[in-house]
């Protein structure tokens, strides 16, 4: 694939250092400066959308549901890990930069400190993004028995079908107790297949189907989970899109420099909050898929929800018509399910490409290289405060601004440059959260 191949990874640290007038990286190491670099590059490729990538993949009849995530080879791996986002925060926070390493820093802060910080975040980009979508274990569930219960993990579910020991699946509808109560008043009375789901007037982690089943089975359930528990020193993915993992640094450390300690920085802790509550805006509008074909045609990527209304049980249906069905971000299936469709290509937003080797190119144009080290200057002026801080402002403003500009842009170079945009959020179009 065409690259760009002309400026190194070297050539960009050694710009930042010169924008910095540390060019011994005296008060930057050269290590910190690449850190910046990447947290630039990775915040201009959520911006934009730039990396728009082909990604492959064969689909049989084992599996229904796919997490582009984790397939190998996807442009849409999820690589950061606690550690590199604790490296980020103690450059932040003027102390040494151990990652998950032991504490050697001040008292101000702990490791458990920016853990606990960074795992609250995590979870609540999670839940407002729904970017941690996956399939539960199979629940069991007890015949004459309406209620059952969820893992603790599980943030919020977003389907249900009930699958009986023997007999066909049948996918359940999300209603409510007073629909229920409403539209079907024997339902506490009846024992038969269900047909509905609520979650929103039973206790947390539980869900009740309209009619108890009459024969033993299982739920299978799609919902949002919480990412892995962190737990220094050892390293766990933090389980958000690399592209978006500067949004949980920066929620940390919003609440780290507001606490009630000597850590007290209510001036960052503004800044921190505000760039945390803006990005989350946007991470809530991005996209992350463009299109789809199988076996070289093209097929339409419609929503689970919109899948469910127009073909159901298209699980079970070797005839469905072919299509991507997404789930969520990141999430999909190829349909029909029943045959072994060898050629499930796509195109994704892609994660940024991140430098790694001092020879290696940074892919940035020329016409925009200026506005990634404008961001990454603000990045590392952040563990100066006061005054110094506040005067990158404008660096900032450019940055942003740049990206606003690439975007208008980019809208106007194809005829349905807007559907292609928002083709990842049909889900949440056709079934709020």
């Amino acid at each position: 694939m065409p690259s760009f191949t002309w400026i190194t990874y070297v050539q960009a640290r050694q710009a930042l250092a010169g924008r910095l007038a540390d060019p011994n990286n005296v008060f930057w190491t050269d290590a910190e400066n690449g850190l910046y670099l990447a947290e630039a590059l990775r915040t201009w490729s959520a911006l934009t959308e730039i990396w728009n990538s082909n990604f492959a993949f064969t689909a049989t009849p084992q599996n229904t549901w796919y997490n582009l995530s984790t397939l190998p080879g996807s442009p849409r791996l999820r690589t950061l890990t606690d550690a590199s986002l604790y490296t980020a925060m103690q450059y932040h926070l003027l102390e040494p930069p151990t990652g998950a390493g032991a504490w050697t820093g001040t008292s101000q802060f702990s490791l458990s400190d920016l853990a606990n910080a960074l795992a609250h975040r995590r979870d609540e980009i999670i839940q407002v993004s729904g970017c941690n979508l996956g399939q539960l274990p199979p629940l069991p569930s007890t015949p004459n028995t309406r209620r059952v219960f969820f893992p603790d993990s599980t943030l919020e579910p977003r389907r249900a079908r009930f699958v009986p020991n023997s007999g066909s699946p049948t996918t359940l509808s999300r209603e409510d107790t007073l629909a229920f109560d409403a539209f079907e008043s024997q339902h506490l009375q009846t024992s038969q297949t269900p047909s509905a789901w609520s979650v929103i007037t039973g206790p947390p982690l539980a869900m009740d189907v309209d009619t108890a089943p009459n024969v033993s089975g299982t739920y299978d359930v799609l919902a949002l989970q919480a990412g892995l528990v962190f737990t220094p020193p050892a390293t766990m993915l933090l389980g958000v899109p690399d592209d978006w993992a500067w949004l949980a640094k920066w929620g940390a450390l919003a609440d780290l420099l507001s606490r009630d300690s000597e850590a007290t920085d209510r001036l960052r802790a503004a800044y921190c909050l505000d760039r945390y509550m803006t990005g989350l805006k946007i991470m809530k509008a991005s996209n992350w898929l463009v299109s789809a074909t199988i076996n070289g045609i093209p097929v339409d990527t419609p929503s689970v929800r919109e899948m469910d209304g127009f073909a159901p049980e298209w699980q079970n249906n070797a005839v469905a018509w072919p299509s991507l069905v997404q789930a969520g971000m990141d999430f999909v299936a190829a349909c029909p399910i029943a045959a072994t469709l060898a050629g499930v290509s796509m195109i994704l937003v892609g994660n940024a490409p991140i430098p790694i080797l001092d020879t290696d190119f940074v892919q940035i144009s020329r016409d925009q290289f200026d506005a990634i080290l404008d961001y990454a200057q603000v990045l590392a002026s952040f563990k100066m405060g006061g005054e110094e801080f506040l005067s990158t402002k404008g660096l900032e403003k450019n940055f942003f601004t740049m990206a606003a500009e690439q975007n208008k842009r980019l809208l106007k170079l194809g005829l349905f440059g807007d559907m292609a945009h928002s083709a990842g959020k049909r889900q949440d179009r056709t079934q709020p959260r």
